[in-house]
C-alpha cells in the first residue's frame, strides 16, 4: 500500500506503519511465488530519466517511471512481484521503463518537475510534452498495472488529438493526472470531480477517477470533502489493491477531519471495508497489501484499547508475511518482507526473532543500509540502546539522501534516551546541515524546521 510522506518525518524507531496504518482469521490466498524469469521475458529498465526520455523520443515510445526507494517495502513488492512479470513484457514495445531511486541526488531534477508524495508512484509521461498522462500512487496487481499503462498510452494519443472535446471525461482525466503529477492537487481534484460527474455509472475509468479524486482531496488537505466523497463511493471501488487503498485514504481523512459525526461514520465505514478485505481478500491481492491492512487494523484496535484484538491482527499479519517469505533463497527478494516482519515480531514481543533475521540479512547484503537500519529500529524499541546506536551508525554510513537524514535523527533520539546530550547536539547539527545541503527537488522544508527546533531544544538542555 501507499507509503505517505509523513514516513520521512516519524522515526522508524516507533516501528509503526505511517502509510496506512474481532477479526476472524482470513482465508487468504498464498502469495505469488517468485518465479525465475529471463531478462528477455520482462520489462528492461534504465535508471536515468534523461536517458529514458531520449530513448523514448528516438524509439517513438512513452516513458514509464517507477519512482521508488530502497526502504519502501511496497516498492520492493511491486518490483519483485509485478514489474518483472512476463505478462508485462509486451509493454516494452510501447514504453521505456525508468526506475528512479528518489533518494539519489542525481534524481532530484525529476522531483522538481513531478511530485512524489507516496512511494511508489508510477507515471506514464508523454516525451513530447513532459506531462504525466497516467499516474498511479501505490500498488497494483499485474492486471491493474497493465491497464494503468495502457490507459496512459491512450491518453497520450488523446492529448495530441486536437478534435477531441476538451471537457470530455477522458480529457478531464488527462488534465487531472497532469495536475496531480505536478503537485497541484486542488486543480486535480476539481478535474476528477468533473470527469466523474460527466461520465455515466458504467464508465470504465470510474474506479480510477474515484480513487485518484479521493487521493487528491486527501493530499490537498480538504478532509471534509474527502470524507463526503469517500463515504459516497466506498462501496463502488473494485480491484485487487484499490479497495484497501481507498479505504485507507478515507480513514486518514476521517482521522484528520475532526471529531464530528461525519468523521466518526467515515472512520467506522473505512474500518468495515478493511475488515471485509481481510475476510475476503481478492484473489490477486499481494501479500504485502494484505499484511498492510492487518497492520492498519492492529493500529486502530490498539488506539481503541483493544490489546487482544491488536495482537490478533499482528499475528494474522505475520502469518501472511512468513508464508510469503518462506523458501525464498534470494536475499534481495526475501528482503521485500523484512520491514513488516520485523515490525510484527517486535509488536508481538518476539523482538529477538527480528534481531536474528536482520543480523543474518545484513551479512547477506553487506552493502545495503536497510538491514542495519531496521535492526537499529528493532533494538531501540527493545531498549537495547547501545546496540541500536552501533547499528544506526552502520546504516548512516551506507545511506544517502533524505533517508540518511532520518537515520541521523534516529541516532540523535537514541543518544537523548541514553543521556548523551553532547552527542545528541552534534548529531542534530549533522541533521540540520544535511537538510540544508539537499538539492531543490529533495528539499524538506518542514523537516529542516523541525530539526532546527529539536537542535535548539537540545542546546538549551
Amino acid at each position: 500500500m501507499r507509503l505517505r510522506p509523513l514516513a520521512l518525518l516519524i522515526p522508524v524507531l516507533l516501528l509503526g506503519l505511517v502509510a496506512c496504518q474481532k477479526h476472524a482469521p482470513a482465508a487468504a490466498p498464498a502469495a505469488k511465488a517468485a518465479a525465475p524469469v529471463t531478462a528477455a521475458a520482462t520489462l528492461s529498465a534504465v535508471e536515468s530519466f534523461d536517458e529514458g526520455m531520449a530513448k523514448a523520443k528516438a524509439e517513438g515510445k512513452a516513458v514509464l517511471v517507477d519512482a521508488w526507494a530502497p526502504w519502501c517495502h511496497t516498492c520492493l513488492s511491486m518490483q519483485h512481484y509485478v514489474l518483472n512479470d512476463p505478462a508485462l513484457a509486451p509493454l516494452g514495445k510501447r514504453v521505456v521503463l525508468v526506475e528512479l531511486d528518489t533518494d539519489k541526488e542525481e534524481n532530484a531534477g525529476f522531483l522538481e518537475k513531478y511530485t512524489v508524495n507516496v512511494w511508489p508512484t508510477f507515471f506514464v509521461i508523454d516525451p513530447a510534452t513532459g506531462k504525466a498522462a497516467g499516474l498511479l500512487p501505490g500498488s497494483a496487481s499485474v492486471g491493474e498495472f497493465r491497464e494503468f499503462v495502457e490507459t496512459g498510452l491512450a491518453d497520450i494519443e488523446l492529448a495530441h488529438d486536437t478534435s477531441a472535446d476538451p471537457r470530455s471525461p477522458a480529457r478531464l482525466m488527462l488534465s487531472a493526472n497532469a495536475a496531480q503529477g505536478a503537485g497541484d492537487y486542488a486543480h486535480a481534484a476539481g478535474d476528477y470531480e468533473q470527469a466523474v460527474a460527466k461520465a455515466d455509472a458504467a464508465w470504465p475509468r470510474r474506479n480510477e477517477a474515484l480513487s485518484n479524486w479521493l487521493f487528491a482531496l486527501q493530499q490537498s488537505g480538504d478532509y471534509a470533502k474527502c470524507i463526503a466523497v469517500g463515504r459516497a463511493h466506498l462501496a463502488e471501488i473494485r480491484g485487487a489493491s484499490m479497495p484497501a487503498e481507498y479505504a485507507g485514504t478515507l480513514l486518514d481523512c476521517a482521522d484528520n477531519g475532526g471529531t464530528g459525526a461525519d468523521a466518526k461514520a467515515a472512520h467506522d465505514e473505512a474500518i468495515a471495508k478493511l475488515d471485509d478485505f481481510t475476510a475476503h481478500p481478492p484473489a490477486d491481492a499481494s501479500a504485502d497489501d494484505r499484511a498492510d491492512v492487518w497492520n492498519i487494523l492492529s493500529s486502530v484496535l490498539a488506539d481503541e484499547g483493544d490489546a487482544a484484538g491488536a495482537k490478533h491482527a499482528q499475528e494474522q499479519r505475520l502469518a501472511i508475511l512468513e508464508k510469503a517469505a518462506a523458501g525464498i533463497k534470494d536475499p534481495l527478494l526475501a528482503q521485500t518482507f523484512d520491514y513488516a516482519r520485523a515490525q510484527a515480531y517486535v509488536a508481538l514481543g518476539r523482538g529477538d526473532e527480528a534481531v536474528s533475521m536482520l543480523e543474518a540479512r545484513e551479512k547477506e547484503l553487506p552493502d545495503s543500509y536497510e538491514p542495519p537500519a531496521r535492526l537499529a529500529s528493532a533494538l531501540a524499541k527493545m531498549d537495547r540502546l547501545p546496540q541500536a546506536l552501533i547499528a544506526e551508525d552502520r546504516a548512516i554510513a551506507k545511506a544517502y539522501g533524505p533517508r540518511k537524514l532520518l537515520y541521523v535523527r534516529q541516532k540523535a533520539d537514541i543518544q537523548s534516551r541514553m543521556g548523551d546530550r553532547a552527542g545528541q547536539v552534534a548529531t542534530l547539527k549533522q541533521e540540520v546541515a544535511g537538510y540544508e545541503a539537499l538539492p531543490k527537488g529533495q528539499a524538506r522544508p518542514d523537516a529542516l524546521a523541525d530539526a532546527k527546533k529539536r537542535l535548539a531544544e537540545a542546546q538549551k538542555g
